[in-house]
């Protein structure tokens, strides 16, 4: 009980703050690029010419995006683009380009509890586009060692270079090249799971598991083991289908990074390859704009942004995609 009064004394508490700092939505804001040079770590071999050229294609990125109406013309908050490092990239098999974070926050102005017009600079809400890393973050890792992960089944093209899964979830590239990700064979798959199972230390238990994954390997037709790999089904959680129990498009596909996919002629410091998420349902967008409007909410203008993000936002993306 005390915890629950607890509980509703600091949503009661949160609520009050809110009513007590009223948003500035037509307040003219500024931006910047929060300029830094080490968001590549020196382990990734990269050269300070290299890392130089990259930082004036992630300039060309911002300059993209601020043609965004809501970038724009900046109002009711201060505008910031923070870049962060993918130290773990760099280090995977057949890698190429500078890969980094590149960060958009929305710092909101509101009437701070002293009546003075503030705004927040600490953790503020942000939306971010992923550059030159090629193994999505909205993924499920299927086998982290091998670079195996997930994708959904669900995908339309949204025009030259532009794909998007789920609905949401896009990819920018260059479609002149060979496919960003190929599929994970059956067999593949299969192999991963029997070496990630061999670690087991107790031998009752990693007897049981060599057991089971042969059993599931054996039910397989050897006809369907050279082709792509789901990720579903029991202990290997690999399937030879999308479908389980009568259900269709249940489990994702199992990808790999295609290596061919890069253009190695190009220097390292080039753009090649961009994700991000960008929710594509404008009706509830629409209706958490207005929700965090009359809550003063500070998370208001990250969704208006996304809210206004469009096909010419990513059309400019895909321009800036090495050739």
């Amino acid at each position: 009980m005390k915890r629950i009064l607890i509980l509703l004394l600091s949503s009661f508490l949160s609520a009050y703050s809110i009513a007590q700092n009223p948003l500035l939505p037509d307040k003219p804001g500024t931006f910047e690029i929060l300029a830094r040079t080490d968001y590549v770590t020196s382990d990734c071999g990269f050269t300070k010419a290299e890392v130089d050229a990259n930082f004036e294609r992630i300039k060309a990125v911002v300059g993209a995006m601020r043609q965004n109406p809501v970038l724009s013309d900046i109002r009711g908050f201060v505008g910031r683009a923070r870049i962060y490092a993918e130290p773990m990239t760099c280090r995977l098999p057949g890698w190429y380009g500078v890969s980094s974070r590149l960060c958009f926050e929305f710092c909101s102005w509101f009437i701070n509890k002293d009546g003075r017009e503030s705004h927040n600079l600490y953790e503020p809400p942000e939306w971010s586009l992923y550059i030159n890393d090629m193994i999505p973050g909205w993924a499920d890792i299927a086998d982290a060692k091998h670079g195996y992960f997930t994708v959904p089944l669900r995908k339309k093209n949204a025009g030259p270079g532009i794909d998007v899964y789920d609905g949401e979830c896009f990819v920018i590239y260059d479609p002149s090249r060979p496919r960003y990700w190929i599929p994970v064979t059956v067999d593949e798959a299969f192999a991963a799971a029997r070496e990630f199972a061999a670690k087991e230390k107790d031998e009752f238990t990693a007897s049981l598991n060599k057991q089971l994954l042969d059993q599931e390997y054996a039910a397989i037709p050897a006809s369907e083991r050279n082709k792509p790999a789901y990720y579903g089904g029991n202990l290997s959680r690999v399937s030879a289908t999308s479908g389980f129990a009568g259900q269709d498009s249940l489990f994702p596909y199992i990808m790999k990074v295609n290596p061919e996919y890069w253009n190695r002629n190009l220097p390292r410091s080039d753009i090649q390859f961009i994700y991000f998420s960008a929710r594509q349902n404008k009706k509830y967008l629409e209706g958490l704009m207005d929700e965090y409007l009359k809550k003063n909410s500070i998370s208001y203008h990250a969704v208006r942004f996304e809210l206004s993000l469009g096909i010419e936002d990513f059309k400019r993306l895909k321009a800036l995609i090495g050739k």
